[in-house]
């Protein structure tokens, strides 16, 4: 598994455990996460430090 691979995993298992499932979801087509009000790119998954996980 690549580093990258892991960091968006670690990114995505942390909003969906602070925010629960019903609050976050990758929107495939337009290439965005949304969560709470707002979102970001998939992209940002990967982002070191994008949550508290990394």
């Amino acid at each position: 598994m690549t580093e990258e691979t892991i960091i968006a995993l670690r990114n995505y298992d942390w909003l969906v455990r602070d925010r629960g499932l019903d609050d976050v979801a990758l929107h495939w087509d337009s290439g965005t996460l949304l969560y709470g009000e707002g979102g970001a790119t998939i992209d940002a998954l990967i982002e070191r430090g994008f949550t508290p996980a990394t």
